[in-house]
């Protein structure tokens, strides 16, 4: 399927597809009738533009029917939802600095706020297009020094990881584990490529186990179970990796409680080969 556009109707179709403003739709219109003059079969305008074989033959049929002015000039306009542009950038903002969790709670704000009814369907399609994604809240150390933990991960984990595989020492991980006390995460509608940020309070109730993970070696843990965990198990813990390293340099990294940097247990360290390698105050373990 072909078309003859004369050289002032190529010329203007061309003008035309070039404008950085040009609404999908009409580009594909105007693209259509430039293919067809440049002799593209269909098949290759289909997968080009995305549109099947009656779009394409319908386009060339209204061209040729009603010539290229009222072809350009078809009346279409786009749905552009029920809010206008201003509302979208109100309930933008909102959503940017207040969390929620469900759809419907949205649907009840734009009910109140603009007096217009939204179903969660409708919401749910509204908020992707306005560029909001359901995802995970991301949660962060209370008082944390982002600085600290990038230099500790740049600076002095490699260097001790380096020690370890070239098998001139060992690194454990260390760290009690205990029910808490904290806040938890949950799914909620967030800008794309953006997080959401829950500060997490730090504060322990209990203590059982005081527990250690080989660096390289996951499999290899060492464990103490204690009523409580305090500079007498950390030591018995300790005992423990010397025990289990008979010849090595031992860096235990762990967390700044109070227990870890015991005066009596930092003293008795001191003579062995083990040494206390502590992180940044406030760090996410699991960021390691």
């Amino acid at each position: 399927m072909k078309i003859k556009l004369s050289q002032s109707e190529y010329d203007q179709l061309r003008q035309i597809q070039k404008h950085p403003n040009l609404p999908p739709r009409q580009f594909r219109k105007v693209t259509v009738l430039i293919m067809l003059h440049q002799g593209h079969k269909i098949k290759v305008i289909e997968a080009a533009l995305g549109l099947d074989d009656n779009t394409i033959r319908r386009y060339a049929k209204a061209f040729y029917e009603k010539g290229l002015t009222a072809y350009l000039l078809d009346g279409f306009t786009p749905y552009s939802g029920k809010l206008n542009e201003e509302e979208i950038l109100l309930l933008t903002a909102h959503l940017e600095e207040n969390l929620y969790e469900e759809a419907a709670s949205i649907c009840e704000y734009v009910q109140v706020t603009f007096g217009v009814i939204y179903s969660v369907s409708g919401m749910t399609q509204l908020l992707h297009r306005i560029g909001f994604v359901y995802k995970q809240t991301k949660a962060v150390a209370s008082k944390a020094n982002e600085q600290d933990q990038l230099d500790f991960l740049d600076d002095v984990l490699p260097k001790l990881l380096e020690q370890a595989v070239q098998g001139e020492a060992v690194v454990y991980y260390a760290d009690g584990c205990h029910p808490t006390h904290n806040t938890k995460t949950g799914r909620a509608w967030i800008r794309k490529g953006r997080d959401f940020e829950v500060d997490c309070n730090s504060g322990r109730k209990r203590v059982n186990i005081n527990g250690a993970i080989n660096a390289l070696k996951p499999e290899h843990l060492v464990y103490d179970i204690t009523d409580s965990i305090n500079a007498q198990s950390t030591q018995r813990l300790c005992r423990q990796l010397l025990k289990k390293h008979p010849k090595k340099k031992i860096y235990l990294i762990c967390d700044n409680a109070r227990y870890n940097r015991n005066k009596m247990l930092q003293d008795w360290a001191a003579d062995q080969r083990i040494e206390f390698v502590f992180l940044p105050p406030y760090c996410i373990f699991r960021s390691i």
